[in-house]
């Protein structure tokens, strides 16, 4: 009996401190943020600070009989400040709900501040219990990150969904941009190697772009596409990488998942297309003469997706060629990228990570002149290319010239 109720004694103990939800929030009382753009105001040292947030009326319906058709899904606000939270907070001015940054996709900085420098914009987003590090991260070509997030896309309901979808499905298919998060770039930054961020740019008329009729037009009046790769020293946007060069930048990264290789075939420039599925990229970094070279090993499978010019798929000889093609064209890209970021004395592929790891003593003497030993250091590429799959035909139907 006294074993019982000692046991009830507890139960009823632990039952205090079960007090319920009490920092809960009304979901009508939340305003929820999906995108957050950032940029710096021109000769100023203040940032705007824009949120994208859901529109409440879509789900409710309260003016359309409750369809929700004829409003935005979106809105955004914007406000001023020298610091982002207290942009982030001088929103409350004109937003009538208190914002909630749970579902929060997407991070939009504009260009001229990747310019100035990011070092600044992530502490908060480390700091705060509200802000998600898993958000995409992207540049705005050429346009400030308020204006990006007006645009209305269409496919996508909201703005921020439609670009964190967008560089997701380029980075798979494609491989000319790659899909970050907030904690790839903080790493980066926190680290002695340089972020890689993707870039995203407006196209067509922006004034267009932010009125609902973007969405009944086709094509749009304005959209948003991905554009390259930012390529950062110090800190600072340094050299943008655009098609296959941005490419290339992936491969040594060791994101690339799928990508289309051209090659010259019976004298037809670019006339058979190689589909990379599969690679892995090696880094290394190995001592000589007390230099340091860097060195890339890349093995690829692809396979055969199309061909304007007759070949026989079984002819051992031939698949051998084309590997070796595949391999050439990716070692010669390859190479194209690091020395890209050699110029600008950007170690974005890790290996100064590599150096600290493999020769601890040797990077305790070069830690401070990396950046200039970096673009200094030679580079050597091998690359393993194998083509697994000719798809469903075996032979053309395409003859030779000489039948």
């Amino acid at each position: 009996m006294k074993k019982h109720l000692t046991i009830l004694m507890l139960i009823l103990i632990s039952l205090l401190s079960l007090t319920g939800c009490w920092n809960s929030r009304e979901l009508s009382d939340m305003a929820i943020v999906i995108g957050i753009g950032v940029d710096k105001v021109p000769d100023s040292d203040q940032y705007r600070v824009s949120l994208q947030i859901v529109n409440p009326n879509m789900a409710a319906g309260t003016k359309t009989g409750g369809s929700g058709q004829n409003m935005l899904p979106n809105i955004v606000y914007s406000s001023v400040d020298h610091t982002l939270f207290s942009a982030f907070r001088k929103t409350s001015q004109k937003v009538s709900r208190r914002t909630f940054f749970a579902h929060s996709q997407l991070l939009v900085i504009g260009e001229s501040l990747a310019k100035e420098g990011i070092d600044g914009v992530f502490d908060i987003f480390e700091r705060s219990h509200e802000l998600r590090l898993t958000s995409a991260v992207v540049i705005a070509r050429g346009v400030e990150a308020k204006n990006l997030l007006n645009v209305l896309t269409p496919l996508q309901t909201m703005t921020a969904t439609s670009i964190s979808d967008k560089l997701k499905l380029a980075s798979e298919v494609w491989a000319q941009s790659v899909d970050g998060e907030l904690t790839d770039v903080i790493k980066s930054l926190s680290g002695s190697g340089e972020p890689v961020i993707s870039g995203v740019r407006l196209v067509g008329d922006s004034s267009k772009g932010k009125q609902k009729a973007n969405l009944d037009q086709s094509p749009p009046h304005a959209n948003i596409e991905t554009k390259g790769i930012a390529i950062f020293s110090n800190g600072k946007l340094a050299l943008w990488l655009d098609g296959n060069s941005a490419r290339d930048a992936v491969w040594a990264l060791n994101k690339m998942k799928s990508t289309i290789i051209s090659l010259d075939c019976e004298g037809k420039t670019k006339a058979l297309s190689i589909e990379i599925i599969r690679s892995s990229t090696k880094t290394r970094v190995i001592m000589r003469g007390g230099k340091p070279v860097l060195t890339l090993h890349v093995k690829e499978e692809g396979s055969l997706s199309e061909t304007n010019c007759p070949i026989n798929p079984n002819n051992r000889e031939l698949i051998v060629k084309l590997q070796k093609q595949v391999a050439e064209e990716t070692k010669k890209e390859i190479e194209a990228a690091v020395k890209a970021t050699q110029s600008k004395k950007s170690d974005i592929f890790g290996f100064s990570t590599e150096m600290e790891r493999t020769h601890p003593k040797e990077w305790k003497k070069m830690k401070k002149n990396w950046p200039l030993l970096y673009s200094e250091s030679a580079v050597e590429v091998r690359v393993e290319a194998y083509i697994r799959r000719t798809g469903l035909r075996v032979k053309s139907y395409m003859k030779p010239k000489n039948e």
